[in-house]
């Protein structure tokens, strides 16, 4: 079976630490699966936030989540500090990719590389919205 890989960007825009706690682990006494979402959902709210933005008010519409894609490289334990960089691509007029590279820096190894896509949503109407030009005008996507 042929694997995923995703082209990661070159460039990145923002950087983060999380700590591995025991609630992180699986049974196999390692970082869950489902954790690389949630530490790339927190480094993204606090990307977000260095901006002034949130999920709900991204320039003034809020997102939803279409995708992810996760390559899983290595391994994190209780304990160890997770770098989280984050790279942003429009990807549409209503779309974003968010690219998340994770760096086990207790062991100075490559954990994962993540991509998500988000698009702009209008809860109230259920359908996407365009990226408001407040975000395309803020320097959020030039990086």
């Amino acid at each position: 079976m042929a694997r995923m890989k995703l082209e990661m960007p070159k460039k990145w825009a923002f950087k983060t630490e999380i700590d591995v706690r025991v609630g992180d682990l699986n049974y196999g006494n390692h970082l869950a699966n489902q954790q690389f979402l949630a530490f790339a959902q927190e480094a993204r709210v606090k990307f977000f936030a260095s901006y002034g933005y949130t999920e709900l008010d991204f320039g003034g519409v809020a997102l939803i989540q279409a995708d992810a894609a996760i390559e899983f490289k290595g391994e994190g334990h209780l304990g160890d500090v997770i770098q989280i960089t984050v790279a942003l691509e429009q990807a549409g007029s209503s779309s974003f990719n968010i690219f998340y590279q994770f760096v086990n820096l207790t062991k100075d190894k490559l954990m994962a590389n993540i991509r998500t896509a988000l698009v702009c949503f209008d809860y109230d109407r259920g359908k996407p919205t365009a990226i408001s030009e407040i975000a395309l005008n803020s320097g959020i996507f030039d990086h």
